[in-house]
C-alpha cells in the first residue's frame, strides 16, 4: 500500500504542469539507458555467434558470413572445431563439385594430401578415396544411373529383366544386355562403320554373378572386377572391340577406338574409367569398357569430363 502510495505521488508530481519540463531530459535519457542496454545485449550474442567465432580464427568477416550461409550448423561447427584458419575453407566453397556434407573431410584430406589441387581434393573426397567406407547395397532402383564399384555391390542374386541377345553380326560369341543398350550400340556402330569403315564388335555384355566370379579368377593383369563390383552384372556394361583391331590394346588407338572415345556419348555410352582419373576411382584404365546411362547424362560427363562416380556423388546422391 505503502508503495503504491509513493508511485502516485511521483507520477502526480511529474504530471503537475509546473515539472513538465523535467520530462524531455528524463525520456532522452531512459532512451539512452535503453539503447546502450540493447547495443550490450546484441554484442553479447554476436560474440556468440558462430559467424563471430569463425572470424576470430582469423578469416574476414565476409568470408564468415559465407560460412554460415553456405554451411549447415554441424558443419560450422566442424569448422570451428578444426580450430585454425585454413587457407582452402573459403575457395572451396567456389569449388563446381563442392558438396556441403562433404566438408570437413575435404579439410582433413587436404592435411595428408597438400599436394592435390582443390579440385582433385573434391573429386577425391566426393568417390571416397579418403576413407575406408563400408561397402553398400547398390541402389538398383535407379535403373540405368545405378552406381556398381567398390563401395556399392550387387546381391549374388540380381538379375536384370529385359536382356536382349545381339545379333551374331554385332559380337563374337552370343551376349546379352538391356534393349536400350543394344539398340544404342547397334545405332552407334552403323555409324562408325560409315565413318571409319571398320566394324565395332562387342566382346561381353552381361555377366551373372557367378560368371563373374569365374572371370575375376581367370584375370592375371588386373581388370577384372570382383564378384558383386560388376557393371557387367547390370546388363548396362559392354566391351567392345572391332573386327579390325580384335586385340583390346591396339584398339585404343585405332581409328575406331577413338572414334568411339569421342562419338559414344551421343548414344548414351560413357567411358567408364578413363585414363586421367583411373587411379582416383580404383579401377585400371579400360578403353574398351562402355556403360550405359542414357544421352542426357552420357552428355554431362562428357563434356565435364568427370567419371561417373563423380556425376553419382554431385548430382545423384548430394544430400
Amino acid at each position: 500500500m505503502q508503495h503504491t502510495e509513493f508511485i502516485k505521488r511521483l507520477y502526480n508530481k511529474w504530471a503537475d504542469p509546473d515539472n513538465r519540463w523535467l520530462s524531455v531530459p528524463c525520456t532522452i535519457a531512459a532512451l539512452l539507458v535503453l539503447f546502450v542496454l540493447v547495443k550490450s545485449c546484441q554484442g553479447i550474442v554476436y560474440y556468440h555467434s558462430d559467424e563471430c567465432k569463425i572470424y576470430r580464427l582469423g578469416y574476414p568477416i565476409d568470408q564468415a558470413r559465407a560460412f554460415t550461409s553456405a554451411l549447415n550448423e554441424e558443419m560450422v561447427d566442424s569448422l570451428i572445431k578444426h580450430g585454425e584458419h585454413d587457407t582452402i575453407a573459403y575457395p572451396l566453397l567456389s569449388e563446381r563439385y563442392f558438396i556441403p556434407k562433404n566438408f570437413d573431410r575435404y579439410l582433413a584430406f587436404h592435411k595428408v594430401d597438400a599436394a592435390s589441387s582443390l579440385s582433385d581434393i573434391v573429386a577425391k573426397v566426393n568417390v571416397d578415396v579418403d576413407r575406408d567406407a563400408p561397402a553398400t547395397p547398390c541402389d538398383t532402383s535407379k535403373g540405368n544411373l545405378m552406381l556398381v564399384n567398390g563401395h556399392h555391390y550387387l546381391d549374388e542374386n540380381y538379375k536384370p529383366d529385359g536382356l536382349v541377345a545381339f545379333q551374331k553380326t554385332y559380337c563374337y560369341e552370343e551376349q546379352k544386355a538391356l534393349g536400350a543398350v543394344v539398340q544404342a550400340f547397334m545405332a552407334m556402330q552403323q555409324e562408325c562403320k560409315k565413318q571409319t569403315e571398320a566394324q565395332l564388335m562387342v566382346n561381353s555384355a552381361y555377366r551373372s554373378y557367378q560368371q563373374q566370379i569365374g572371370t575375376y579368377k581367370r584375370n592375371e593383369k588386373g581388370y577384372a572386377a570382383r564378384a558383386g563390383s560388376s557393371e557387367h552384372q547390370t546388363g548396362l556394361a559392354i566391351d567392345v572391340t572391332s573386327l579390325q583391331h580384335p586385340m583390346r590394346w591396339p584398339f585404343d588407338t585405332s581409328k575406331e577406338g577413338v572414334w568411339m572415345r569421342e562419338h559414344c556419348h551421343e548414344y548414351g555410352f560413357i567411358l567408364r574409367y578413363p585414363k586421367k582419373q583411373a587411379n582416383m576411382i580404383g579401377y585400371k584404365y579400360e578403353p574398351w569398357h562402355l556403360r550405359y546411362v542414357g544421352v542426357e547424362t552420357a552428355k554431362r560427363v562428357h563434356d565435364e569430363e568427370i567419371t561417373f562416380d563423380e556425376y553419382y556423388a554431385y548430382y545423384l546422391d548430394k544430400r
